[in-house]
């Protein structure tokens, strides 16, 4: 009953891992808070599946290092990491389902979630993993569908805050990702909408020429945001479209709403 208890605690339990430069290719460390919560219960093997991808789960040894009393996950990650072509800069996120199984998020150095399916292959994944592939393609357009989003890929942005994104009123500012700005017409914009926590906020946009094009940030109105949500330097902020808004009726960029969520450096979340 108390295996059944905790195991259900677990349930949905989530957390992010950066790959760093020169961190270990045989192995990845997972946080601390996570194998606190595991307590006595030995977690030996897992399986990881990336969201969205329908291919069959990967196996993974788990171990605990006998001097620091960390838990790693060790064989069989270095394998999963190539095939899914992980790099120093990635941005990783873990869903635990309380049976020895992750659920696994990528967003790459573009700052937008991967999307795998656009390299699945299908042979050897065997009928029961491609009926899943087409069954997660499927939901994940519909989804895309309902809110007026073209690609589901570049519906959603993640940004870890830096100084430079929290600076003074007058100086702050937030760049948004060339692909993700491109695919919703920013250029075309003024105005975004910034939903959290049941409130909004209406941010202005700056645009900017660059050598490889037209940059734009979120500009004013960014301050007010962060302040009102006491965001700091380490916490990471993610993006995903709401409403699209229609810009052939002039461009009404009130109606582009992102709905926001942060993970805070010390693990909390706001949403």
């Amino acid at each position: 009953m108390e295996d059944q208890m905790a195991n259900l605690r677990l349930t949905d339990f989530e957390f992010f891992r950066i790959i760093l430069p020169g961190s270990s290719k045989t192995k990845l460390k997972l946080p601390y808070k996570f194998a606190r919560e595991l307590g006595d219960r030995e977690l030996r093997e897992a399986r990881l599946r990336v969201a969205g991808e329908g291919r069959r789960p990967w196996d993974v040894k788990v171990f605990d290092d006998d001097v620091s009393g960390d838990v790693y996950l060790g064989r069989g990650w270095q394998e999963f990491a190539r095939a899914h072509d992980l790099r120093d800069g990635h941005f990783l996120i873990f869903r635990y389902d309380g049976a020895a199984a992750f659920t696994v998020t990528v967003f790459d150095e573009t700052m937008c979630r991967r999307d795998y399916r656009r390299h699945h292959d299908a042979a050897g994944t065997g009928s029961s993993s491609s009926s899943d592939s087409s069954d997660a393609a499927a939901a994940a357009a519909a989804t895309a569908a309902a809110e007026g989003v073209g690609d589901v890929a570049l519906s959603q942005f993640a940004v870890t805050l830096r100084q430079c994104n929290l600076e003074d009123k007058q100086a702050q500012y937030l760049n948004v990702p060339m692909e993700f700005q491109e695919a919703h017409e920013y250029a075309r914009r003024e105005k975004v909408v910034l939903r959290m926590r049941g409130e909004a906020w209406t941010v202005r946009l700056k645009h900017s020429r660059r050598e490889r094009g037209q940059r734009t940030a979120f500009r004013y109105g960014w301050h007010r945001f962060c302040v009102d949500n006491g965001l700091a330097v380490g916490d990471t902020c993610f993006f995903r479209v709401l409403r699209e808004g229609d810009l052939r009726r002039g461009g009404a960029a009130d109606d582009h709403v992102l709905k926001v969520a942060v993970r805070k450096a010390d693990g909390t979340t706001l949403e």
